[in-house]
């Protein structure tokens, strides 16, 4: 049974994104530390030397956490930089907890935390979008504080869409500092469940489960419970022999994850001792096989044309954060109704609830690492790697995510330590995660990939300028068209992989200008009004589609994002045409 604490302190009574932000691997008993916070900026970096953490009084403001103090719902506002922010948080934790393990969870924190506890320094952390879990069991009281001191300089580091000016402008957007999701209290058995991870393996109808175990084991068990439709379809209790355990799980009833049915399968574990359940932890996953066959993509062993937008994961509101799970949850639903059956979620590792409407509602995804800002100098490819591992940890289980990319459109043409930083990363993500394809340099200029992506704005001409460079390459053969940039980087030949047009159109409406004080940008033409879009959306589409040798599609985008405006949406999320219209020409694609 769920037992929520509300430690929020918000004034309403209520607290931002109350739910739990871990639905592959709920807990029963959690604390939820949104609300409000002392906050207090640092520009003169007097923090640590006066040992702020020690004194929580010197943060005479307030914020509403999880939301960055840029936007709007945190309560302040405030665009100008401000590298260095202080939060403190006083909350209770009820007595029947103080005899079990604690862990103080962070979402997310851009860009270096330090984590104080009671007074205790806790941890210490680099990254703005990999989460962090700190033990504090020997800390606890009934009354506690967490200090975090964040400090985000927005230099050589992966930071996506952030940008670096004052004033924001094209296709990058304003700055997040600090905390921009939930922050949590997990409570634990004395032995728990770390982590689990299941590769589902279609072919054998089986899934490989790998679980962490932390603690001592010496007469526990494990016991492994899986559920269809509330029906139960296995349940076995093994001998703990280690802190790792990998086993075979037979699948007796096969119903296979697609955007068409997502089925999924819910999976309990439970630490067993003396009798009782010492632990338990509930998480589901999806029977889902992505790969590749020649140059076709192929989910569940059969050929798959995506149609996809680009979604940037920006709220007018909230910046990085969605004001409730209700937005992540619409947003979803917004690329459903267009009849897309993916996105690629670009240059943002995204909020955890997201991934989780794209499971159950059925959604495909690429997501993406935010590599721009940082260099790719050999000197930062180890944190960046501890960085891009914890996400694919942390988002291993989502059945949505088929495609990890690491880079976006770097320009390693003929930069050799470049070359030699995207590969290595691309190596990496094949050895750490076999189950899904992997896009090493989104755009052009690839090394090694599974997938050959190329972004094509030269729609903006018509189709028949598409066909003119598709027929050239369909009658004479060598390396797909890359109407911007090389397609290989110098060194790399393309190998017959798949070909998907990742990013296309990028078109605005006239009557359509930024809603916030941002001057427009777009990537194609401006055009007159919704009939305009949907003739020369349809007329690009549909050429696209004529060729057997691309296997999709990505529009930019789903949504405006501060002055782009180029969405089928606007900023705060109001049609700009037919979403049914739009649905009508994916469907003529027939494929």
């Amino acid at each position: 049974m769920l037992s929520f604490i509300n430690c929020g302190g918000n004034m309403s009574g209520n607290i931002p994104r109350p739910e739990y932000p871990r639905p592959d691997r709920l807990r029963g008993d959690w604390i939820n530390l949104n609300g409000y916070w002392r906050f207090c900026f640092d520009d003169y970096e007097l923090g640590e030397k006066e040992k702020w953490f020690l004194d929580i009084d010197r943060l005479d403001e307030k914020i509403l956490v999880p939301f960055p103090f840029q936007s709007k719902l945190s309560g302040i506002h405030d665009e100008c930089f401000h590298d260095i922010v202080w939060y403190a948080k006083e909350f209770k934790i009820p007595e029947k907890f103080l005899d079990k393990r604690i862990f103080l969870n962070f979402g997310a924190i851009d860009y270096i935390s330090k984590i104080w506890f009671n007074g205790r320094l806790v941890g210490q952390h680099i990254g703005g979008y990999d989460p962090i879990s700190l033990e504090v069991s020997d800390l606890v009281k009934e009354k506690n504080i967490v200090v975090v001191e964040a400090i985000d300089r927005h230099g050589d580091q992966p930071r996506g869409k952030q940008d670096s000016r004052l004033h924001p402008c094209g296709c990058r957007y304003m700055r997040v500092t600090g905390i921009w999701q939930t922050v949590w209290m997990d409570v634990v058995g004395k032995t728990f469940i770390k982590n689990f991870y299941v590769t589902p393996d279609i072919d054998n109808g089986k899934i490989l489960l790998n679980v962490n175990i932390d603690g001592d084991i010496l007469n526990k068990l494990l016991e492994v419970r899986v559920f269809f439709n509330s029906s139960e379809i296995f349940s076995q209790k093994f001998d703990i022999s280690s802190n790792t355990m990998m086993l075979s799980i037979p699948i007796s009833y096969l119903k296979l994850w697609t955007p068409e049915t997502p089925d999924l399968y819910k999976i309990r574990l439970s630490i067993m001792g003396d009798g009782n359940t010492i632990d338990m932890v509930e998480g589901y996953f999806g029977m889902r096989k992505i790969s590749i066959s020649r140059d076709k993509i192929l989910l569940n062993n059969k050929p798959i044309y995506l149609k996809m937008a680009l979604d940037q994961g920006y709220f007018i509101d909230g910046i990085y954060t969605a004001p409730s799970d209700e937005d992540l949850r619409r947003d979803v639903e917004y690329a459903k109704q267009l009849g897309l059956n993916g996105v690629r979620k670009h240059q943002k590792p995204e909020d955890p609830r997201y991934f989780y409407w794209c499971d159950k509602i059925g959604l495909l995804v690429w997501e993406e690492m935010s590599d721009w800002g940082m260099s790719l100098k050999t000197g930062n490819l180890e944190m960046f790697w501890s960085q891009l591992r914890n996400i694919i940890l942390r988002d291993f289980n989502h059945p949505s995510i088929i495609v990890w990319v690491p880079f976006n459109e770097r320009n390693i043409h003929d930069d050799i330590m470049g070359q030699k930083f995207v590969l290595e990363i691309y190596r990496r993500i094949k050895n750490l995660d076999k189950t899904r394809l992997v896009v090493d340099n989104s755009g052009y200029m690839h090394t090694e990939t599974d997938i050959v992506d190329i972004h094509d704005y030269s729609g903006w001409l018509g189709g028949m300028q598409i066909k003119k460079l598709w027929d050239k390459y369909r009658k004479e053969g060598g390396i797909p068209p890359s109407p911007h940039r090389p397609l290989m980087a110098k060194g790399f030949k393309y190998k017959g992989q798949p070909i998907v047009i990742s990013e296309m159109g990028g078109w605005g409406i006239k009557k359509y200008m930024p809603i916030v004080k941002r001057p427009p940008a777009y990537y194609g033409n401006i055009l007159e009004d919704e009939y305009e879009f949907l003739s020369k959306y349809r007329d690009v589409v549909l050429t696209f589609g004529e060729y057997d040798e691309i296997s999709g599609f990505c529009y930019t985008q789903l949504y405006d994002v501060e002055g782009e405006v180029n969405g089928y949406l606007t900023y705060d999320r109001r049609w700009k045409i037919d979403p049914y219209k739009v649905r009508e020409i994916h469907e003529k694609m027939g494929r």
